[in-house]
């Protein structure tokens, strides 16, 4: 159970507080409803030894695999499927079966977007033989290699982010996590196109200048102002909900 610091209320479990945001009845018909799933330290590290894993404790796990839950689909950058490797997103039967109770799919697509089609095929995301993953692409992008995962390869004349939300949409998607990284955070945030940002706080300082925040690339066009949804607290660990651009 979570505390509610703000606004107050009695302590919610992450499947209610989540439930009670009605995060796919926010979606527009051009695009689903964006939201990203970060965590860091204090000092504002998203890693530590190139992975998130050290960061969050078990409040930090039942926080992402809920947002998978009720996301019509897990959008995550090539770069953090190398990192993390992955799996099937969601182990847990229950919760499939709470997914196909909401008129969800069993599992959530995992969608990756890269115009150069630099995929890591040997990802354990691919190893998982019930993990859909949709790779939107080039073109002329070649075929997929063999793989365990059942994978579809969308070819776009134009391969953008627009264009791939845009599809998704087309497909009934209406809530779209993303798990970053860094640098999908801050191309999406530039292109206007997330929503939301849910930011677990985790009590550590690393010093590390070498590991990313949340953010990486270049400087944004101007600031993205945010609003404060919700804070909620499990032992040490702050839970953040932001609007962006509202």
């Amino acid at each position: 159970m979570f505390e509610r610091l703000h606004p107050d209320g009695p302590p919610v479990s992450a499947a209610e507080a989540l439930t009670s945001a009605r995060l796919a009845e926010r979606a527009s018909d051009e695009r689903p409803y964006l939201f990203m799933n970060f965590v860091s330290t204090l000092d504002g590290r998203a890693a530590l030894d190139g992975s998130t894993r050290p960061l969050g404790g078990p409040a930090d796990l039942e926080m992402l695999l809920e947002l998978r839950t009720v996301a019509g689909a897990v959008l995550i950058g090539t770069g953090t499927v190398r990192a993390e490797g992955y799996a099937r997103l969601i182990g847990d039967s229950r919760r499939r079966e709470r997914r196909v109770a909401a008129g969800l799919s069993q599992d959530p697509p995992a969608i990756l977007i890269s115009r150069r089609y630099d995929i890591p095929w040997e990802a354990g995301l691919f190893a998982a033989p019930d993990q859909p993953v949709i790779v939107y692409t080039r073109a002329d992008a070649p075929e997929a290699p063999s793989v365990r995962a059942p994978v579809e390869v969308v070819r776009l004349e134009e391969c953008s982010p627009q264009a791939a939300l845009a599809d998704l949409r087309a497909r009934g998607v209406r809530a779209l996590l993303s798990e970053g990284g860094p640098t999908l955070f801050r191309g999406m945030l530039a292109a206007g196109m997330v929503d939301e940002l849910f930011l677990t706080l985790t009590p550590l300082l690393t010093g590390d200048p070498a590991e990313t925040a949340i953010l990486s690339g270049a400087r944004l066009p101007a600031p993205a102002r945010m609003r404060l949804q919700w804070v909620l607290r499990s032992e040490q660990e702050l839970f953040l909900r932001y609007a962006i651009n509202e």
